[in-house]
């Protein structure tokens, strides 16, 4: 009897299941088509004002803080989501990332400390529609960071050219922190 042969589509809604999540349809998208931000020094958004940047990199800041490793603003995820909201989000999550931006700008989060925007934060999803687009964002920021060069390099472990494979390692054998 043959194996069942199954599509990219169903591949990725069998790994979803067995993750225990779902994803969404414009993560897929960015994912696949190579979606990053862009590092040039004459880069300009397409998608969010100067405002809703700064917001964006607070939050993901927020979400990702600098530790002992870099954080997100390091990995400049705000121009990720800036490039995912031009050219991946569906006109609607457009518009749900932006009115979320607007939300924090207009109550002053980025004029906040850093104590302050975490309390802000822990708040804001205690309401079902901050939880929402807490939820939302993450999803974003997260992808961009841990995609992003100084994500996958200085916090994953990363070997471009792997050495052999050793399936059952406790961690702390093999660095400590988990593969890129």
């Amino acid at each position: 009897m043959e194996p069942d042969k199954i599509d990219r589509r169903e591949a990725l809604k069998r790994t979803a299941l067995l993750l225990g999540c779902t994803l969404s349809s414009s993560l897929v998208t960015a994912v696949m088509k190579g979606c990053s931000a862009d590092l040039s020094e004459d880069w300009k958004s397409s998608a969010l004002n100067s405002e809703q940047l700064k917001a964006a990199a607070d939050l993901a800041e927020i979400i990702l803080p600098r530790t002992e490793t870099p954080g997100a603003k390091d990995a400049h995820v705000e121009r990720f989501i800036d490039s995912l909201a031009y050219g991946f989000l569906s006109p609607q999550e457009k518009q749900f990332l932006l009115d979320g931006l607007d939300k924090l700008i207009d109550n002053n989060f980025t004029g906040l400390s850093i104590d302050e925007q975490n309390r802000y934060v822990e708040e804001m999803i205690q309401d079902p529609d901050g939880e929402s687009f807490f939820r939302f964002y993450r999803q974003y920021a997260m992808l961009g960071f841990f995609t992003s060069e100084v994500g996958a390099t200085q916090v994953l472990q990363y070997h471009a050219i792997p050495g052999y494979y050793s399936g059952c390692e406790p961690l702390d054998a093999v660095g400590g922190r988990t593969w890129a």
